[in-house]
């Protein structure tokens, strides 16, 4: 947690300046609606919720969580002027966000710097009404090159890396897991995850926690 809460006084205050490219892709990619519930997974300083508060209007909901208090600190300062966003200080590893109660999520960067990446995706789709969708723009190591090889060592020592890859637990926990662009990158991974309903039941298809 020291990491997060220094770097939500240092490098995270720069990127905030350069993320409106990748703020502006989620916010399309998610098509929000007006009145919607947004969850935004591992939110930092905030940088996202002024785009997804204005995308839901004043009759949606955007709530927003990281696990370092020095994070929500400042994210809680940028989303003072919207009474409808809500910023919680939560795990997402073992946070129940509530079963159903959001039309999409979002994480940005997040899942893969947590300590149990199975859980944090299930504990997302489990979040999600039928039909709903989840953006995740986040980083993938999962091929074996002298590159990534380095890489996965540093970001283990610098993040606390697990491993695990976010697109094959995502695969996992969602019926539907969609590129954005057709050519994949090789240390990044931008997909957006969809909850199917199931046509028979015309119940949603929800996850179980995984094991372990």
């Amino acid at each position: 947690m020291q990491l997060w809460d220094f770097a939500a006084l240092t490098y995270y205050r720069v990127l905030d300046r350069f993320s409106g490219t990748l703020n502006r892709l989620a916010i399309d990619e998610l098509a929000l609606r007006p009145g919607e519930a947004v969850l935004d997974i591992g939110c930092g300083t905030g940088a996202l919720i002024p785009a997804l508060a204005q995308a839901v209007g004043a009759q949606g909901r955007v709530v927003a969580m990281d696990f370092s208090p020095r994070m929500v600190a400042v994210a809680r300062k940028r989303a003072r002027r919207w009474p409808n966003v809500e910023v919680r200080q939560a795990d997402a590893c073992d946070t129940d966000h509530g079963a159903g109660e959001f039309d999409a999520a979002v994480a940005l960067g997040a899942f893969s710097a947590m300590p149990d990446v199975p859980a944090a995706i299930a504990n997302a789709a489990n979040a999600l009404k039928p039909g709903g969708r989840l953006f995740v723009f986040d980083v993938r190591l999962a091929k074996k090159t002298r590159a990534t090889r380095f890489l996965r060592a540093a970001y283990r020592r610098i993040a606390g890396f697990s491993g695990a890859d976010v697109v094959s637990e995502l695969r996992r926990a969602f019926e539907r897991v969609e590129p954005v662009f057709r050519v994949e990158g090789e240390t990044t991974a931008v997909v957006v995850a969809r909850k199917v309903t199931d046509t028979a039941t015309g119940s949603a298809c929800t996850p179980c926690r995984p094991a372990g």
